[in-house]
């Protein structure tokens, strides 16, 4: 069966070198961007595309959702590209020129990362959320009573699969469970009273251990309390010694988008 046609904006870029291609993808829907032309990262919500779990946490309403300013996945892009000469370009660009955010399900994470064939060593950056609630249940209790999370296996399954298949050599590694800071406020939780949360953390750290001596790029953690314990989770995974690089502080993140100040200029 031969290709189909492409769009006609994209119809001679077949023509083209590989990395001329690329650069003309990456100006397109295939990297998300906010209304400033910041890139906002490719987000993967339960195992599908969609506008990131900030967007379902506390940025909007399903009322006004109609109304989002959010960049939409490019779901619509992709599937038009799909059965064309350049679907294997436009998924080498997605999955290498996007931050990669994956929340929701572990086990549909899992299942999303290995739909991307040989194509997921393609990927350099690699965020993992992890929210209240999974937090909350990794706290729940020890042996028997342990919570769903730990027993099931699945977040242990999902790291041991980012070991293994991902080019770590090449990867900038994240766990965000930022997202929970609001949630905390609204609770009162606060390092004076959330032990548990802190457990949790520790707990969700195990299995990343010794990535460092496997070859990773760099990893950076941000968590909602406890930010002076950030740094120690980065060298029980990376190696003593290790500093991350270039994070923001604390007091200046955007609990939405980690990775950038909450007030600009």
């Amino acid at each position: 069966m031969s290709p189909s046609p492409l769009p006609p904006s994209l119809s001679t870029l077949p023509t083209f070198p590989p990395e001329l291609r690329h650069q003309i993808l990456a100006s397109t829907a295939l990297i998300p961007r906010d209304a400033s032309g910041q890139p906002t990262g490719l987000h993967v919500d339960d195992g599908v595309l969609s506008k990131g779990p900030a967007h379902d946490y506390a940025l909007h309403s399903d009322d006004d959702d109609d109304d989002c300013a959010c960049p939409a996945p490019p779901t619509a892009l992709l599937e038009s590209l799909r059965a064309t000469s350049l679907a294997a370009d436009a998924r080498t660009v997605l999955l290498s020129q996007n931050r990669i955010v994956l929340s929701g399900s572990f086990a549909a994470s899992l299942k999303w990362l290995c739909a991307q064939g040989a194509l997921v060593r393609e990927i350099r950056q690699l965020d993992l959320c992890v929210d209240p609630e999974q937090v909350e249940a990794w706290g729940e209790g020890e042996g028997e009573g342990e919570s769903e999370s730990l027993r099931s296996g699945e977040w242990a399954a999902l790291i041991a699969f980012i070991r293994a298949e991902l080019n770590l050599g090449n990867l900038t590694l994240a766990l965000d469970a930022g997202l929970g800071q609001g949630i905390y406020e609204e609770q009162q939780v606060t390092e004076a009273n959330g032990q548990y949360v802190l457990d949790s953390y520790r707990k969700i750290v195990e299995p990343l251990r010794g990535m460092g001596g496997q070859g990773l790029k760099a990893f950076l953690v941000f968590w909602a309390l406890y930010h002076e314990n950030e740094a120690e989770a980065e060298r029980e995974v990376m190696g003593e010694g290790y500093v991350a690089r270039g994070k923001v502080e604390s007091g200046k993140r955007d609990p939405f988008h980690p990775h950038r100040c909450l007030h600009k200029g």
